[in-house]
């Protein structure tokens, strides 16, 4: 599943795989609201890859600010690709509605299988918690 990681619990990874996917569904609704726009090259996250990156702590990249004033901003440390191959349209848009429907139906999958196993795992606990009262 994931490479180069030892000894993570399934919760960090079950809660890194959701905020993955979540910056994924971004990614993808970005892509499906620019779909008209002439020009615009779609962007795909390389999830397997990000995940890789979050869990090895190169999940985020804090900018650095010149006054004390400034706002912190964190980068997503996340695998992108643009992708031009395919099919372009006259307006030189590489953003198929149909494939992206797809990437968002799958990626919906994922975070409720995501979001599931996570639930299965508080109540497993909640279980633990309940048994060590009597």
């Amino acid at each position: 599943m994931v490479q180069g990681i030892s000894k993570i619990s399934a919760e960090t990874i079950l809660i890194s795989a959701m905020k993955v996917a979540e910056i994924n569904h971004r990614y993808i609704a970005n892509n499906i609201t620019n779909a008209d726009t002439p020009g615009y090259t779609q962007k795909e996250l390389d999830f397997q890859k990000s995940l890789n990156a979050v869990l090895q702590g190169r999940g985020g990249i804090v900018l650095r600010t010149s006054h004390p004033r400034h706002i912190q901003v964190e980068k997503e440390g996340v695998i992108v690709n643009t992708k031009r191959d395919g099919m372009i349209k006259n307006d030189f848009n590489s953003v198929s509605i149909d494939e992206q429907i797809a990437r968002l139906t799958e990626n919906t999958g994922k975070i409720t299988v995501y979001s599931a196993l996570m639930s299965k795992k508080f109540s497993q606990l909640a279980t633990i918690i309940n048994d060590l009262k009597r």
